[in-house]
């Protein structure tokens, strides 16, 4: 009899449980919050379309394209390094490009910067106009062996942001701008070969001229 008491009760246990399993499917498993959804093998309406997470813009027409990673090691040109200077920063290093009169600025930072950077200007200085819509204007430049060069930039107040950079003749970059007045902004760029290289000049927004003049010791 005991043993006939504990398979009753445990039949009737079974039909408990089965009734509420049965009851709970029918009810949506106890709430829609809690059920979980498991995505298709065509993803979502994004990837369906094409878009992709992480898609970026492309940057100001004006600006240089930029320049292929160095390998392992090296970083920047062979031909050239970057010397910094305490006094040439505080020398035109913090000075910004815009300004009414540019070919008046950029002759006027040089100068000032004579007796830090023990540099004369070379050649005649480069002028032009740009906007933000044009490509980036390219100038080509001969510097000598075992000579430091600076460039002094400047744009007039239409222009509200412009890039300066110079990169040897194997298209690696020498140095660049932040929207400052002097390239490179902190020193100079000491060539250990004679090399051409080219001064790229881009607007990133507004429009108007520029100027330019190049300093060598």
């Amino acid at each position: 009899m005991r043993i006939r008491a504990v398979l009753l009760a445990s039949s009737a246990s079974l039909v408990l449980a089965f009734a509420f399993a049965f009851a709970l499917a029918a009810c949506g498993g106890g709430g829609g919050g809690n059920q979980v959804v498991i995505p298709s093998a065509g993803g979502d309406a994004g990837a369906e379309a094409g878009a992709s997470p992480f898609a970026t813009t492309a940057p100001p027409a004006g600006l240089p394209p930029m320049a292929a990673m160095p390998p392992p090691g090296v970083a920047g040109s062979k031909k050239a390094k970057r010397k910094s200077d305490g006094a040439m920063f505080a020398c035109g290093g913090g000075a910004k490009a815009a300004a009414k009169d540019p070919l008046e600025h950029v002759k006027r930072i040089g100068e000032a910067c004579a007796a830090a950077t023990k540099m004369k200007p070379v050649g005649a200085p480069i002028r032009g106009q740009q906007s933000d819509k044009d490509p980036h204007a390219e100038h080509k430049l001969r510097v000598e062996a075992n000579k430091c060069y600076r460039v002094y930039i400047a744009s007039d107040e239409g222009v509200k942001d412009i890039v300066a950079a110079v990169r040897d003749s194997n298209g690696d970059m020498v140095a660049e701008s932040n929207g400052n007045a002097a390239v490179p902004h902190d020193g100079a760029m000491c060539f250990t070969t004679a090399d051409e290289v080219t001064l790229m000049i881009g607007v990133g927004a507004g429009k108007g001229s520029y100027a330019a003049q190049v300093w060598s010791d």
